[in-house]
């Protein structure tokens, strides 16, 4: 027989938190060759597993790629060969490979091993055993970041007000400053109305990529579309600078370039991070500039503040 015969309903104490998100494969049922008696190895039965993986999807959510997402199609050929490909007395340890394999695409991970033609000597439904593992998980560090924000559709500052409301409701981000408004005249050579900007240093524990999925987040629901680059818009929110001093964080990749490789050239970038942080050495691409120099610069470029934070 296997040494356990009921699947946890509880999760046990101590376990982290886990994400708001989940992604599940359930009814997974595979081939095997697990038990403690040799009929069992030599002529296997049918397991059936069920995984459910705790994660953020609000990256994948904003771009629509499956490259920023768990493809749960190899997902479950992952858990299948982990059945199909060992031979093991328990299903508690088959459970523990697959919770070990789960542990390397996400950080919580629920497992349960049903083992429906269990040889027992009697009715029953099923026999099953369920895990829950997690990976540790430093404490999280906060981070400063710059964002700006600006709207020129609909109800523009009540748009932008609501986006920094939704910001500092995020559990992982906290609006330390917020700076006044700015009338500014579009950028990119686009037939526009005004835009109003403003800028924000916000404190968070998530890394830069996933700011920058909240961003988008929040973008979409109130109207955000992409369909004209430097075009009119219901709200834009960019990250300009993620981190301080040396600590600052510089990548680039197809998703998120650090720091924002045109903020030096924009007095609506500028003017509000000026207000917010007096001056400041800003990274550019040809190295650390004055921020207020940087400004100073840009000062034929329309922009007027037009009420206090």
């Amino acid at each position: 027989m296997m040494g356990a015969n009921a699947e946890p309903s509880a999760r046990p104490t101590g376990t982290p938190q886990t994400h708001p998100d989940r992604i599940e494969l359930r009814g997974l049922t595979v081939r095997g060759n697990h038990g403690v008696f040799d009929f069992e190895k030599r002529e296997g039965q049918d397991f059936v597993i069920d995984v459910v993986l705790h994660t953020s999807v609000a990256r994948a959510a904003a771009s629509d790629a499956i490259a920023d997402t768990i493809h749960y199609g190899e997902l479950a050929e992952a858990v299948a060969h982990i059945v199909e490909d060992n031979t093991f007395d328990l299903i508690e340890t088959l459970a523990e490979h697959i919770a070990d394999h789960c542990l390397t695409v996400a950080d919580l991970a629920e497992v349960v091993v049903h083992k429906p033609g269990a040889p027992i000597q009697r009715s029953f439904n099923d026999v099953s055993v369920g895990v829950v593992r997690s990976r540790a998980q430093p404490e999280p560090t906060e981070t400063e970041a710059y964002l700006n924000l600006g709207a020129n559709l609909g109800e523009a500052k009540d748009t932008l007000d609501q986006a920094v409301e939704a910001l500092d409701r995020h559990p992982r981000i906290t609006v330390a400053k917020r700076s006044s408004f700015y009338r500014t005249a579009p950028w990119g050579g686009v037939e526009q109305n005004d835009f109003l900007n403003l800028g924000l240093i916000v404190s968070t524990s998530l890394p830069a990529n996933e700011l920058l999925a909240v961003a988008q987040g929040i973008e979409v629901a109130c109207g955000r579309t992409r369909e004209l680059r430097w075009g009119p818009r219901t709200l834009d929110i960019d990250l300009i600078r993620f981190g301080t001093g040396s600590d600052e964080l510089v990548c680039d990749s197809p998703t998120l370039t650090l720091p924002h490789p045109r903020a030096h050239e924009r007095a609506f970038v500028l003017a509000p991070w000026a207000e917010l942080v007096g001056d400041t050495e800003i990274l550019t691409p040809t190295g650390r500039r004055s921020l207020t120099a940087a400004l100073a610069e840009v000062d034929d470029q329309e922009i007027r503040r037009i009420t206090a934070p």
